[in-house]
């Protein structure tokens, strides 16, 4: 089954998704967006104290609307993106 094509994804629909990969709750405020380039915005999920699994979330801009993917990385994984 393919993902959906999106007209708009907002910080509620990657909370939903991510909720739904891992079975619980997720707060919207853990959601970092990280970079855009071209067709593509890069966000990253990561629990409360690094517990749960972090996510790197792929914005993608296709015909028609948005594409979401969702990559799962084990628990306490930082992002790599954007280091300060």
């Amino acid at each position: 089954m393919s993902a959906p094509v999106l007209a708009r994804i907002g910080a509620l629909d990657i909370a939903e998704a991510v909720s739904e990969r891992i079975g619980s709750f997720v707060f919207m405020d853990f959601i970092q967006f990280l970079a855009a380039d071209e067709e593509t915005v890069r966000c990253w999920y990561m629990n409360s104290g690094g517990k749960g699994p972090s996510f790197e979330i792929n914005l993608q801009r296709t015909d028609g609307g948005w594409l979401m993917e969702l990559v799962e990385h084990p628990p306490g994984t930082e992002q790599t993106i954007e280091v300060p």
